[in-house]
């Protein structure tokens, strides 16, 4: 009975007589991203449904991966598996963000709601620098907030950092909820998949412009580097300059050797001298 429960498990009905099939998950790659210390590996342990190891709490130094199956979530009738793929938050590795924008459908953003009020002025700047003119421009956004603070709600965050604008401009969707909060984070993992659900046909092709207009451009940058160091090369080993010497002819008169002039010395006549003499013509 237990190899068959496990076998029907992506089977969902609400009523417990019967079952109805589940279409094939659909796979979408979401970025996870956040300041340093804003409980992005926490999350993605939550997600995943995995044990965070009491030896693993120090915050990310590169990259880590996690997976959402869509057994998670057949009680919404949802068939998705979410790929995350969480970037460490400190200074060095935020540089390395943009090079994932453009192969993601969408953005899961952590910040601390307990971090005072410049820290989290600091971490919405950031968050504007993703989103503005990036390939995240116009893809579904999920903001968790890491702890809770008193008399601090999650509409009194959004209104006081003018999420919502930010989310008209860059034509994001955007959902925040509480990661403490079991029912409020289920809540917005699900309206997450219900976007990605429904946005699918726009943001696979959104993926694949975005993919090819990044290897475009490192290969553009690619051949202008090596443009440049063919050029440095061809500078390097160049052929010297030929210099032009002065010659004296017999009438001690000085010319300057064209610079078209062979490599072998010559006298170069004055027009005097090289113009015949009428009696020795006549003669």
């Amino acid at each position: 009975m237990g190899v068959l429960c496990a076998k029907l498990r992506r089977y969902f009905c609400s009523s417990c007589c019967c079952f109805r099939a589940l279409p094939p998950p659909e796979e979408f790659q979401v970025l996870l991203l956040g300041p340093a210390g804003s409980g992005k590996t926490e999350l993605g342990h939550r997600v995943s449904g995995r044990e965070r190891g009491g030896d693993d709490l120090d915050p990310t130094n590169g990259v880590r991966c996690y997976r959402l199956e869509s057994a998670a979530l057949q009680r919404e009738d949802i068939a998705v598996d979410l790929q995350l793929t969480e970037v460490g938050g400190n200074a060095e590795m935020q540089r390395l963000w943009k090079h994932y924008y453009a192969a993601s459908h969408a953005l899961i953003y952590c910040f601390d709601l307990g971090s005072g009020m410049e820290e989290l002025e600091d971490t919405f700047a950031l968050l504007r620098k993703c989103l503005q003119g990036t390939a995240l421009d116009g893809k579904p956004v999920l903001l968790v907030a890491k702890r809770h603070r008193d008399g601090v709600q999650l509409y009194d965050v959004e209104h006081s950092f003018g999420l919502d604008q930010l989310a008209r401009t860059c034509g994001c969707p955007l959902h925040i909820c509480h990661m403490d909060d079991a029912r409020d984070l289920g809540h917005g993992i699900v309206w997450l998949c219900r976007q990605l659900v429904a946005r699918r046909p726009m943001l696979e092709q959104r993926v694949r412009y975005d993919v090819n207009m990044q290897v475009w451009h490192r290969r553009k940058k690619s051949l202008l580097s090596r443009s440049k160091m063919a050029q440095v090369h061809r500078g390097r080993f160049r052929r010297p300059n030929r210099k032009l010497w002065p010659t004296v002819n017999s009438v001690n008169h000085t010319t300057v050797r064209p610079s078209t002039a062979p490599p072998t010395i010559f006298l170069v006549r004055s027009r005097q001298e090289a113009a015949p003499n009428p009696e020795q013509a006549a003669s």
